[in-house]
């Protein structure tokens, strides 16, 4: 893949938990969730991939009414424990094409309907539980794809910065150990607690001004962050093109995609290119769970379906694009925006790049639209509305067409 402009900016799917560049968000999908039972209970546990921040909250626990312990039932009164595959272990893992389940351990390895059994018998409600998490994802998804595009900025909506939090507590000061009697009869035992003692004072002060620096350099890089927004609202051009970068990491994308952008010198025109999902890859399910017992019911889209979904969601995605440029950079006059798949060549066996559809678009003219009312937008027809290169039949098959050239010089990707 050989984006034409400088800067490229990968976005991620959904509602992500978020500590470490926008402050706490709750995750509405199901990345990084899964179930754990060992020796102490059956857990549920979130956590995102790659980050090393997690939640964990034990899901079975004794007492607790409908829910069975952690324990095999009881056989003359004593409690069998639970068998070995248990502590294996991991995820639970949803096939959104075909609705199969799977029990997984901390590798991947699917471990059998042994698992499944074993998970059904001591943790049938958490199982349904994750079950549920993981379709209403899925659905949720699968709505989001067809309306990308509603939330749209208007063009003189500059996006509001809004700080990160500084989320790390602060260190807690350790209570001391007091001197029992046995410390006034024994100097030595007296002496380790008085010696204790000065190790953890030592060591929360050595934390505390550890905290103490990095909520000031937190604080610093988000003032200078602030000054960043003031400078892109003056229409500075490296500024505008940092808090684009920025900004379009809040975006609630539904599917993963990557993009490049460059504005121009004088910062009267952005250029992007996104990177489209292909429709072979593009999701076709819709799930339901069982209302009895444990399992996933599929209804797959129809060819039809799919690909007026698949147009509502690349030109909804452009069209949240061209938005987002016009919001974030107030001096651009012009965006013009091309989406492209990736394709292999059938002569060479290549994956190239095809351009689906590349449009230009005017402040004035993308003004007209009422952001107000954008549930009543249809992004197929709206970008015909301006100038488009697109070669697409009735039905959503695109042919390929060339985009838009720069209108300026590009620095080398």
């Amino acid at each position: 893949m050989a984006f034409r402009f400088r800067r490229t900016v990968k976005i991620f799917p959904g509602v992500r938990l978020n500590l470490g560049k926008r402050g706490v968000s709750v995750s509405a999908g199901v990345r990084g969730a899964n179930v754990t039972m060992g020796r102490q209970g059956l857990y549920g546990n979130v956590g995102l991939p790659g980050s090393g921040l997690s939640y964990r909250e034990k899901l079975l626990k004794e007492g607790k009414s409908g829910r069975r312990s952690a324990k095999a039932p009881t056989t003359s009164g004593q409690d069998t424990a639970l068998p070995p595959v248990a502590e294996r272990i991991a995820q639970v893992q949803l096939n959104t094409v075909s609705g199969e389940i799977a029990i997984l351990d901390a590798s991947g390895a699917d471990l059998g309907n042994e698992a499944m059994a074993v998970a059904k018998a001591y943790a049938n409600e958490a199982l349904k539980e994750n079950l549920a998490e993981q379709v209403d994802a899925h659905n949720r998804m699968m709505e989001q794809i067809g309306s990308i595009h509603l939330g749209t900025p208007a063009p003189d909506q500059f996006p509001q910065f809004v700080p990160e939090p500084f989320v790390q507590p602060e260190p807690i000061r350790p209570e001391p150990r007091k001197l029992d009697w046995k410390a006034w009869l024994c100097p030595a035992r007296r002496n380790a607690i008085l010696n204790s003692n000065e190790r953890r004072v030592s060591e929360y002060q050595r934390q505390q001004l550890q905290w103490q620096s990095e909520r000031e350099n937190h604080l610093r890089k988000e003032g200078q962050r602030a000054a960043l927004y003031q400078r892109a609202l003056q229409a500075s051009v490296a500024a505008m093109e940092l808090v684009l970068d920025d900004h379009l990491m809040d975006i609630d994308w539904p599917q993963e995609t990557s993009l490049s952008f460059e504005l121009s010198a004088d910062g009267n025109v952005l250029m992007l290119d996104v990177d489209l999902p292909e429709i072979e890859d593009f999701p076709k399910t819709e799930l339901r769970l069982y209302q009895r017992g444990i399992g996933v019911s599929v209804n797959e889209l129809s060819d039809t379906a799919v690909r007026k979904l698949y147009m509502a969601h690349v030109h909804g995605m452009g069209f949240r694009l061209i938005g987002e440029g016009f919001a974030c950079a107030p001096s651009v006059e012009t965006v013009v925006l091309s989406g492209f798949t990736q394709v292999a060549n059938a002569a060479t066996g290549r994956v190239e790049d095809k351009y689906l559809y590349s449009v230009k678009v005017k402040r004035e003219a993308w003004s007209a639209i009422h952001f107000g009312n954008l549930d009543q937008v249809d992004p197929v027809e709206a970008l015909a509305a301006f100038e488009l290169r697109r070669d697409m039949t009735k039905t959503g098959i695109f042919r390929a067409i060339e985009p838009w050239p720069a209108e300026f010089d590009p620095s080398p990707a």
